[in-house]
Formats: structure tokens, sequence, C-alpha cells
């Protein structure tokens, strides 16, 4: 099969097309035939080497953590999936490939007619948004919640389910994406390109999602945030928390306990209630130069949506 990866760390020029076996099941795993994928800031992570200090990489590195396909092999101990089921999986890895293999715990049914390349865009997005959410927030009907960042991936997520789970939802992001963010369900927006949101929307937010590249909302989500609140950064946390020493400060961390099939049965639900669209920014083929210029644009930062990888 045809896949993409890296032999060594660095920006996109790194990234090769090898040759390689089909995966090869376990028992609890299926295999699936790919047939779109999202490019994430995660992956552009590994492949710029910040965990390699973490975690012990095996080259050739094939990238991707989520995608979309059709089951054409199950492992003799599923029997929640079969062949031929389109799913969302979130295998962690090396979905950028023809086949790819999941655990069948980390794999959701698309619900019929939905857009693939809308679908494409949930997995990695839609999970973290979920546990954001429902674990890490602890989330309630008629809450307030500020979520920054809300134009981006997780972010449109963000105020999709939010809206969804019954909270009032604040948008701020910059002002081309106010369209869009009110679009998702935000009652009201801020432009922090254009207006001071910290003064707009100060003391407002029972609940605060930081969801801007490495915590560049901070400034303004301490001022945003009720002084009994709770803030949550998908990145970082503000380094003087001493402004609201009573706020319940968390970083979103992902953790065992948070199971993918419980958040990919939420994200089933809210598509078949017609609560959950993924704006899609660019669609790339499948080739080596459609996956550097995915990355590369995802990288620079300048996305209304989801840079998708059609098969």
């Amino acid at each position: 099969m045809k896949a993409y990866g890296f032999n060594q760390y660095g920006n996109s020029s790194v990234i090769s097309e090898f040759k390689l076996q089909k995966p090869r099941i376990g028992t609890n795993d299926v295999l699936v035939k790919t047939s779109a994928f999202a490019i994430n800031a995660f992956d552009i992570a590994v492949r710029n080497g910040q965990f390699r200090n973490n975690v012990t990489m095996l080259f050739p590195m094939i990238l991707g953590s989520d995608a979309v396909g059709r089951i054409i092999e199950v492992g003799p101990n599923v029997d929640t999936f079969k062949v031929g089921d389109d799913i969302l999986a979130h295998p962690g890895i090396g979905t950028y490939a023809e086949y790819f293999k999941v655990g069948s715990d980390r794999i959701g049914l698309i619900p019929r007619n939905y857009d693939i390349y809308e679908a494409a865009g949930l997995p990695l997005s839609g999970i973290t948004a979920y546990n954001t959410l429902v674990h890490v927030a602890h989330v309630g009907a008629g809450q307030t919640i500020a979520i920054l960042g809300s134009g981006g991936g997780v972010g449109s997520m963000l105020v999709q389910m939010a809206k969804a789970l019954g909270l009032y939802v604040i948008g701020t992001d910059i002002s081309s994406a106010k369209k869009q963010v009110l679009n998702l369900g935000a009652s009201e927006f801020g432009a922090f390109d254009t207006e001071r949101v910290s003064d707009k929307f100060a003391n407002i937010a029972d609940v605060l999602v930081d969801a801007t590249n490495n915590g560049a909302g901070s400034k303004a989500g301490i001022n945003i945030v009720k002084d009994t609140g709770t803030y949550v950064s998908l990145t970082t946390l503000p380094n003087d928390q001493s402004k609201k020493p009573n706020v319940n400060f968390k970083q979103m961390t992902p953790k065992r306990e948070y199971r993918d099939s419980d958040a990919f049965a939420a994200i089933s639900l809210m598509i078949s209630n017609n609560q959950l669209h993924v704006p899609i920014d660019k669609l790339e083929s499948f080739s080596l130069q459609g996956i550097r210029s995915a990355q590369d644009t995802v990288e620079n930062g300048n996305t209304n949506g989801k840079v998708i990888i059609k098969m």
C-alpha cells in the first residue's frame, strides 16, 4: 500500500512516500480502507519532533491520528462492527495510508448520508471537544461558556457541542471567522483583532475554554472567566493566575478513562440531530504534494475550517 510519513524530524519537506504491506490486525482490531483523513496540528507537532524526548518513535513514522473509511476485515473478537461498515476512527497514528488498523473500541459508525469529508474532520477534534466539555470542564445546561479560538478545528466543535448541551455560547476569534462561528451556534462573538474582547466579555463566563494556539488567548481569558469559574486550556494555562485566585484552572490532557466509544456515540447522536457540522477550508489530494501543501496550510494557522485529504 501507499503511505506517507518521515524518517527524520523537520518541516514538511521531510515527508516521503512509502510502499508498505497492509497492516496485520489483532483479535480486537479492524482493517480499514481509508476514504479521507484530516491534517491535524498534532501530526505537525509529531513531525517537528515535539515529542521526541517523551515517546520512542520508530521510523519510518507514518503520520495520521484519525480518518474515516470502510471496514474490510474484522478480528475474531470484534462483534459490534462488520465488514462493509463506514466508520469514524481514532487510531492515534498511521492513517496517512491507503489502509490502517484500529482497535474496535476506537471507532464509531458514520450516520447515513453524512458528508464523508465533514466526517473526516470529526474524530480527533470531536473527541477532544467532547472530553474537554464533559470530563474536564463538567459543563451544565444553562451555563455561559466562552470559547477562545472558536473558528478553529477544535473550537468549532466546542461551539456546536456546547450549544447542543444547552449552554449559552460566546465565541472569540479573528473578525473573518465571525459569520462562521455565529452560524455554528454561538450567541455572541468577539473579534480579538478589532475589539478588546477582555472588556467586552469581562467576568461573564462560568466556563472558559482556550482553544487558541499555544494559549495565545490567556491574557483575555483571565478577564473573561468569572471569579469562581472554570478555566480550561487545550495547550498552555496563564502564567499569572493570581488575578483570579478562586478560578479552577485545568489543563486538557487525554486520559485512558476517556473512552472514544462514548465520544463517538455522542458525536453520532449530534450528527443525527443535525447539531454537528465540520467547516471545510480545503481539500487536497492523497499525494506527496497534496500532503505537504496541506500540512503547510495547517502549520501556518490561517484556516477557516479543516484541511482534508481525499483518497
